[in-house]
């Protein structure tokens, strides 16, 4: 009695799908073996990563700059230097105009918050009695304006001057700030300058047959990148901007303050807008507005007012012509990598999470692309009859 090829073939398909399992699992242990020991050796390189990051990050953030005018100056260390000199002279500009400007709004807003919060709360207490009388008609008996006060009374006043004067003073007495300043402008420097030439070595270093596939991969997370401090981080700060126009106006204590806390949680998608509007709510609560009548609550309507308004220009009318989807991340994806990355490196995790994780998909995206070719090559081919 023979066999036929149809029989053989069907006694041992249970066997290479059992193989192809063995290899998938293989290949998940070691990608979390990988990673695990990735993640052992950045924790222990840590200082070094966070300078190489923010070095790359702020290359990204002028390379556009850089660009366009090494078109008219086709000497691009030239460019760079312009680029660099307008940095520096802005930056300095800004640590003598708005840097003490800012302290002293924090300082003030600070010690408002712990001037007014009794009054605060003397008037929650006349709103909520209402509902005290209710529960005590039911025989529950709360005091919600004791327990209140009882929580308030183990706040400490904090004196945020002496909190500045210490950071001031840490930040001078180190040496290491000074280093990693200095090798952040000289690695940026260089990544502006050789940039692409340094992409291309690397990619060199790999076979011949993965260097195309590579040079792809590269150039994708390259406009992702791109995409996201264009995008990103000039329409935030252009909302700071308008933001903190439309506080002076409006009479709005700690504007500049305010402004600035807004311009930089814009940067982060989804959740950031409405973590960076929370102190304007606490300055309207307890400060009000100074050109607009009525009372804190129908101040406070008109100021969100405002910012929804503005924030849905900006997200549904301008960021699309102007940036279009070229991040892609979803919502999910976007909520899950900021918080690994604060997990992870606190508030410098956030601002390297939405990067890495656009460049990671990229990357996914590409492994997913090849791996689903290489398998519709092998079902096409057909084993010779007979």
């Amino acid at each position: 009695m023979t066999t036929s090829p149809s029989d053989l073939a069907n006694k041992n398909q249970p066997e290479s799908k059992l193989c192809t399992l063995q290899r998938q699992l293989v290949i998940a242990v070691l990608t979390m073996l990988a990673c695990i020991i990735i993640f052992q050796v950045c924790s222990y390189f840590a200082d070094i990563l966070r300078v190489l990051g923010i070095s790359i990050l702020f290359s990204y953030l002028f390379v556009a700059v850089v660009d366009w005018l090494n078109k008219y100056i086709k000497i691009r260390l030239v460019a760079v230097a312009i680029v660099y000199i307008v940095v520096l002279i802005g930056i300095t500009l800004s640590a003598i105009t708005l840097v003490p400007t800012v302290i002293s709004q924090i300082s003030q807003l600070v010690n408002s918050i712990y001037e007014q919060l009794p009054h605060f709360v003397q008037n929650m207490s006349r709103i909520i009695l209402p509902i005290e009388s209710h529960l005590r008609s039911t025989h529950i008996e709360i005091k919600t304006a004791d327990l209140v006060n009882e929580m308030l009374s183990f706040l400490t006043k904090i004196d945020s001057g002496q909190i500045f004067n210490r950071v001031g003073d840490v930040a001078v007495s180190t040496m290491t700030w000074t280093v990693y300043g200095l090798s952040i402008l000289l690695l940026s420097f260089y990544f502006l300058l050789d940039g692409h030439k340094m992409q291309k070595s690397i990619v060199q270093l790999f076979p011949n047959e993965h260097q195309d596939g590579l040079y792809a991969i590269a150039a994708e997370i390259d406009q992702s990148l791109q995409a996201f401090f264009k995008g990103q981080v000039v329409l935030a700060l252009s909302f700071g901007i308008l933001m903190t126009i439309i506080y002076y106006a409006l009479g709005v204590h700690y504007a500049l303050l305010l402004g600035m806390i807004l311009a930089i949680f814009e940067i982060i998608p989804v959740i950031g807008p409405t973590i960076g509007f929370v102190p304007t709510v606490f300055s309207v609560v307890f400060d009000g507005i100074d050109n607009m009548p009525g009372n804190r609550f129908t101040e406070l309507l008109i100021v969100f007012a405002i910012f929804c308004g503005l924030q849905w220009a900006k997200d549904n009318l301008i960021a699309p012509k102007y940036m279009g989807n070229v991040i892609g991340l979803h919502p999910v994806v976007i909520f899950l990598s900021i918080m690994i990355g604060a997990k992870i490196d606190g508030w410098l995790g956030i601002i390297f999470a939405l990067p890495v994780a656009c460049a990671i998909q990229v990357l996914a995206k590409h492994i997913y692309a090849h791996y689903a070719d290489s398998n519709h090559l092998s079902e096409n081919i057909q084993p010779d009859g007979p």
